[in-house]
């Protein structure tokens, strides 16, 4: 009987071996990937705030030096026409960025326009765009065109705004939009994933954030100061 215990003991004790033996190839074998996730996630989220730091500052100093209101659109007055939010820039629609073609995004709020365009109407000719044209030059994260779209927007309902997404689907860029979500109070900043153009994840930016804005779809909407 002794016998018979003893060798159930030693069958015991070799299938808990066996057992923590696995548990350690897994652990050894996973715990690298976990930190190599860890250290890009921690990475894409800086990266992604410096950014978007990058912009802000490029806007402020655009109104900071050149605050004057411009009659973009020729009418002979100077109204929310030209600019929905004055004194923030307006962008600029064509590639020279000659006033003529600084727009604003009234016009066409729903589509922005990439950051690389943004411009400057009071500055002088040939300094209006507020970006070098390789954004590349500017931007740690957002200057890979081909993975990120960065628009800026300026309506008399959001307010003054970016919006960021991914071209394609990926975990990382998710957690990493939501962890940076938890960095702003909620009036600045907004993290959603559903529909088009937010289906792999948007991130929403307020630089002014009208009261009258529902981008963020929050259930409640934050209490924010009105332009």
């Amino acid at each position: 009987m002794d016998k018979k215990r003893q060798k159930g003991s030693v069958i015991i004790y070799a299938l808990m071996t066996i057992f923590l033996v696995g548990l350690l190839i897994t652990s050894l074998s996973q715990g690298p990937k976990k930190n190599a996730s860890s250290v890009q996630l921690d990475k894409l989220t800086l990266f992604l705030q410096q950014d978007i730091k990058s912009v802000h500052t490029a806007i402020s100093e655009c109104f900071q030096m050149y605050p004057a209101s411009i009659d973009v659109d020729g009418s002979g007055v100077i109204d929310a026409t030209d600019n929905p939010n004055a004194p923030f820039p307006l962008y600029c629609a064509d590639a020279t960025c000659a006033l003529s073609g600084l727009t604003s995004d009234g016009v066409s709020g729903t589509t922005g326009t990439p950051i690389a365009n943004i411009g400057c109407p009071g500055a002088p000719d040939g300094q209006r765009v507020i970006f070098n044209r390789n954004v590349g030059n500017n931007f740690k994260l957002l200057g890979d065109t081909t993975t990120y779209t960065a628009k800026y927007f300026t309506d008399g309902t959001e307010g003054v705004y970016l919006r960021i997404t991914r071209v394609d689907s990926d975990d990382l860029w998710e957690e990493s939009i939501s962890r940076l979500n938890g960095k702003y109070s909620a009036c600045s900043a907004a993290a959603i994933t559903g529909a088009a153009p937010c289906a792999n994840g948007c991130f929403y930016y307020w630089i002014v954030r009208r009261a009258s804005d529902a981008l963020g779809g929050e259930s409640a909407q934050p209490v924010c100061t009105p332009l």
